[in-house]
C-alpha cells in the first residue's frame, strides 16, 4: 500500500479463511471480557486514578524482553519455511526482522522517564515469559513453528485491542513525549495491518479442520501463559517477588478454562 510505514507490509489483497477468523475473534472477545471482569488488577490499567509508575516500568520492560527473545525465534520460523514455502519464508523473515527492532521504540520511552539501558536490559524476564519461550522451542522441535506463529497473531490482535486504552490512562500521568515510541508501534501495526498480515501468513499452512484445532490449541496455551504473566507481575508489585507455583497454577487453570471456551465456539 502506498502509505505503508514499515518494510513488513501486507501484500495480501483479501483475508484468507474468513469464517475461521470470525470464530477466533469471537474467542478472543470472550477472553478479553473475562480478563477485565475477573482478573484482579486488570481494570486498574484503564483507571488513571490507579496508575502505578512501578507497574508501568516493569510492564514495559517485559514487553521489551519478550520482543528481544522472540527476535531469536523468528529466524527459525523463516528457516523452517525456506524449503517448504519460500514465499512464506520471505514474508515471515521481513516481518520478524522488523518486529525484532521494536524494542527500541519501547526502550526510548523508558529512557525519557529516567531509566537506563542497563536497567532495562539487565532485568530478568518473568517466569511466565520463560515458560512461553520454552513452549516455542519445544513445539519447534516436536511439530514445527505453528505455536510461535500463532503467538504473533495473538499479540498483534491483543495489542490493537488493549494498548490504546492503556496508553490513554498512562498519559494522564506521563507526558505524551514519553509514550511516543509505543504510539508509533501501534501506528505501524495499524497502517500495515499486521494482525491481518500475520493471520494470512499462518492461513497459508492451515488446510484442514485438524489444522484449525491445532491453531486453537496453541492459542489457548499462549493466552494462558500471558494471563499467568499478569498474575505474576501483579504479585511482584504487591509482594516484591512472584510465587512461581502461583504462576503455574494460574496458567494451568486458564488453559483448562479457555480450552472449553474455544471448544464452544468451534463445536
Amino acid at each position: 500500500m502506498s502509505n505503508r510505514i514499515s518494510s513488513a507490509y501486507n501484500t495480501y489483497s483479501k483475508m484468507l479463511n474468513p469464517a475461521f477468523r470470525e470464530k477466533v475473534e469471537g474467542i478472543i472477545d470472550q477472553w478479553e471480557r473475562e480478563f477485565y471482569e475477573s482478573m484482579p488488577g486488570a481494570q486498574d490499567m484503564l483507571d488513571p486514578d490507579k496508575f502505578s509508575i512501578d507497574f508501568y516500568k516493569r510492564q514495559t520492560i517485559e514487553t521489551i524482553l519478550r520482543i528481544g527473545l522472540k527476535r531469536a525465534v523468528d529466524p527459525l520460523i523463516a528457516n523452517y519455511w525456506a524449503t517448504r514455502d519460500p514465499v512464506l519464508c520471505k514474508q515471515w523473515g521481513l516481518y520478524g526482522a522488523e518486529e525484532g527492532l521494536h524494542t527500541q521504540m519501547f526502550a526510548k520511552d523508558l529512557i525519557k522517564i529516567g531509566m537506563t539501558e542497563e536497567e532495562i536490559y539487565g532485568t530478568q524476564p518473568t517466569f511466565a515469559t520463560e515458560l512461553l519461550n520454552g513452549y516455542f522451542y519445544y513445539t519447534m522441535e516436536t511439530e514445527g513453528p505453528l505455536a510461535a506463529m500463532v503467538s504473533g497473531f495473538y499479540l498483534e490482535t491483543i495489542a490493537s485491542r488493549t494498548q490504546p486504552n492503556w496508553l490513554d490512562a498512562i498519559e494522564r500521568h506521563i507526558d505524551k513525549s514519553a509514550t511516543k515510541g509505543q504510539r508509533a508501534h501501534l501506528q505501524v501495526d495499524e497502517v500495515d495491518e499486521h494482525a491481518d498480515m500475520v493471520w494470512n501468513m499462518i492461513m497459508r499452512v492451515i488446510e484442514t479442520p485438524e489444522d484449525e484445532q491445532r491453531f486453537l490449541h496453541h492459542m489457548v496455551k499462549i493466552n494462558a501463559l500471558f494471563q499467568a504473566y499478569f498474575v505474576e507481575i501483579t504479585s511482584m508489585m504487591m509482594k516484591g517477588e512472584a510465587d512461581q507455583v502461583q504462576v503455574i497454577t494460574a496458567a494451568t487453570r486458564m488453559n483448562q478454562k479457555h480450552q472449553h471456551i474455544a471448544e464452544e465456539h468451534v463445536g
